[in-house]
C-alpha cells in the first residue's frame, strides 16, 4: 500500500508536537518557562557561537527581551556570557556545564528508550534514520528563516 500524501511530513509534525510536550515537562522540572527552556536548548545545540541578538532572532524576540532572557538564564546559572572569539565588541551566550548536565540527565531516559526502539534496526538502517532526521532538522531551520 502506498503511503498517503505528505504522510512523512505529518509524522514529523507529530514528532515535533510530542517533543514540545517533553520540553514543557522538562522546563517545569527545571523551573524554567517554556521560552527560557527553548532558548537554553538552542544554546546547547548551537554549532556556532550565539549572541543575544541571534538568540532573540531564533526566538522571535526584540533585543531588549532577548537581553532580559539572557539575564534570567545567567542569574539562574543556566548560561554565561563570554567575549565573542572573533569580535571583542560582541558577546556569546553559552549553556553552563550545569545546564548541559541537567539537560543530559533529564533526556537520558528518553534517549535510552529511543535506542531500544532502534535496536531492531541494522547499523545501516540506524545511520539512514539518523541522517534523515538531521536532514529534516536542516529543512525545518531553513524554513524558519
Amino acid at each position: 500500500m502506498d503511503p498517503q500524501p505528505h504522510e512523512l511530513a505529518w509524522a514529523v509534525h507529530h514528532l515535533a508536537a510530542a517533543a514540545a510536550e517533553v520540553d514543557a515537562a522538562i522546563a517545569r522540572r527545571m523551573r524554567l518557562s517554556s521560552g527560557d527552556f527553548l532558548a537554553l536548548k538552542h544554546l546547547v545545540v548551537a554549532e556556532e557561537p550565539v549572541g543575544p541578538v541571534e538568540l532573540g532572532r531564533l526566538l522571535g524576540l526584540t533585543s531588549g527581551a532577548a537581553t532580559g532572557l539572557v539575564d534570567r538564564l545567567q542569574r539562574a546559572g543556566w548560561a554565561r556570557r563570554d567575549p565573542h572569539p572573533d569580535d571583542r565588541r560582541r558577546q556569546t551566550i553559552t549553556a553552563t556545564p550545569h545546564a548541559r548536565e541537567t539537560l543530559q540527565r533529564e533526556l537520558e531516559p528518553l534517549a535510552e528508550e529511543i535506542e531500544q526502539a532502534a535496536a531492531g534496526l541494522s547499523a545501516d538502517q540506524q545511520r539512514l534514520v539518523t541522517d534523515t532526521l538531521q536532514g529534516l532538522a536542516r529543512l525545518h531551520r531553513r524554513h524558519a528563516r
